[in-house]
């Protein structure tokens, strides 16, 4: 789940892609980000452009990735390295999940801090 942390916030903070279009994050093989970038698109959080390429060990990159709503929204919510790492704490306390859960457990935890400092959240 780090990596498609890493891959989102890498994303936002260079909507405009390198010269040849291609993400790298640091710290992530090109197979892991390649795969992950792929289930981010099946879910709905990041587009991309499908270069075949021959050269590649897996015969073709994504170029381009932007983030959708969706990957915005999520992104928002796990930015802060505080309320991702909470996220985390309580994703390895239940066991078992998805990147829908997460989203809800790092919504949870903030509701619950905003609440703390006297902000209703309506629940």
């Amino acid at each position: 789940m780090n990596v498609i942390r890493l891959i989102l916030l890498a994303i936002e903070e260079h909507p405009e892609p390198d010269i040849d279009g291609y993400l790298s994050v640091d710290g992530v093989e090109d197979g892991i980000l390649l795969h992950h970038q792929h289930l981010l698109m099946q879910a709905g959080y990041i587009t991309a452009f499908e270069a075949r390429d021959a050269n590649s060990r897996y015969g073709f990159m994504l170029q381009n990735a932007t983030l959708t709503w969706d990957g915005h929204e999520f992104i928002a919510t796990i930015r802060d390295p505080e309320v991702w790492r909470k996220t985390m704490s309580h994703a390895a306390k239940v066991g078992g999940w998805s990147v829908s859960i997460l989203s809800e457990l790092a919504k949870g935890y903030i509701k619950s801090k905003a609440s703390e400092i006297g902000i209703p959240m309506g629940f």
